[in-house]
């Protein structure tokens, strides 16, 4: 696996990013075109990075939230947005072009402006979990033809995420998660989860996988790489979130599910078809893609504090220094100044915890 080495600052006189992009290793996790291949690959090759790239204006885009301050941000709009991330210095989502159906985006967390494109091999299928971001390094669902390590030849990934030097790949077909070594891609523990899974999430001293078919969410001891608690939820889950000691999980209903201590149960009602989850210190943040808003939910006392509106049908969240960053699959909202003294002040800073 090779490292890239921080790029360069711009040239005097030349136009660059605000700020250096730290790259560290950048590997990519993949699913073959034939018999759905994982692969964890070297780093980029040779021209597959462009800075400063700006996509074409599309339909789609991100949306950010400032704490601390008095606006509502749109950021980069895109043809289309896939999946999102945020870590290592950088907002990461995938997404496509009019000419390209599957690039890799890194977002200035601070400028709202994209540092830099990765051209991807073309996507196979919609995955929107296709995208995880680890300490050193992000880890992307792919089609290629050279495997490094291999899911069953009909296998499907699900979703991606990391944690404990791990990444942690689940198989839709088999319903089985399978534990990679982050920095060699060696196979280290097989835990089947039910007949399906789906969603998973890192958190709560595990990683969490969602069986949507059964109603069920496990938890994945690190240490005993088999699940220590399964929960049946009356819902098929479809997003997770973990953060502290509990799991927080939508599927197709106005509510949010809370999984606690000892696998308790609770239900925060959330108007709008809540879909996408990030879960950070005392909040949690939700995206109802039919209404169009982004609620935060107090994680202490299981209530909405407050709702905006960002823009047309986001639904995928992900929570950073910075602030709150939506994918939004339509229109996204346009930047919007908050005036001192006037009431939508309040509840943006009661939104961004500071209220």
């Amino acid at each position: 696996m090779l490292r890239l080495a921080e790029r360069p600052a711009a040239p005097a006189g030349q136009r660059g990013p605000a700020r250096r992009l730290r790259w560290a290793a950048l590997a990519v996790l993949a699913i073959g075109v034939a018999g759905c291949v994982i692969v964890l690959a070297g780093a980029l090759p040779g021209g597959w990075v462009a800075a400063a790239a700006r996509p074409a204006t599309g339909g789609a885009g991100l949306v950010r939230v400032l704490p601390g301050t008095s606006q509502v941000l749109s950021g980069p709009r895109l043809a289309e947005v896939n999946s999102l991330a945020s870590g290592i210095g950088s907002v990461w989502l995938t997404g496509g072009s009019g000419t390209q159906n599957h690039l890799l985006y890194a977002v200035n967390p601070v400028t709202n402006r994209i540092d830099a494109t990765v051209v991807l091999p073309p996507r196979q299928v919609i995955n929107p979990g296709d995208l995880a971001v680890g300490p050193d390094a992000v880890w992307v669902a792919i089609a290629v033809t050279h495997p490094f390590a291999t899911l069953p030849l009909d296998g499907l990934i699900g979703d991606v995420v990391t944690a404990a030097g791990s990444v942690w790949v689940d198989d839709t077909v088999h319903g089985t998660v399978y534990r990679y070594a982050a920095g060699t891609g060696r196979l280290q523990a097989t835990v089947a989860v039910g007949g399906t899974a789906g969603a998973m999430a890192a958190g709560d001293g595990g990683v969490w996988a969602a069986d949507p078919d059964a109603r069920t969410v496990s938890r994945i001891s690190l240490s005993r790489n088999r699940a220590d608690l399964v929960v049946r939820v009356p819902v098929a889950p479809t997003h997770l979130a973990a953060d502290g000691d509990s799991l927080w999980a939508t599927g197709g209903t106005d509510s949010v599910l809370v999984i606690g201590a000892g696998g308790r149960v609770r239900s925060v009602p959330v108007a709008g078809q809540p879909t996408g989850l990030a879960a950070a210190g005392s909040s949690v943040w939700v995206a109802s893609t039919g209404a169009g808003t982004l609620s935060r939910i107090d994680a202490r006392r299981d209530v909405v504090l407050a709702t905006v509106r960002v823009g047309e049908r986001p639904y995928a969240v992900t929570a950073a220094p910075q602030g709150v960053w939506v994918a939004v699959l339509g229109q996204p909202v346009m930047d919007t100044a908050v005036r001192p003294g006037g009431g939508k002040l309040s509840w943006l800073l009661q939104l961004c915890g500071i209220g």
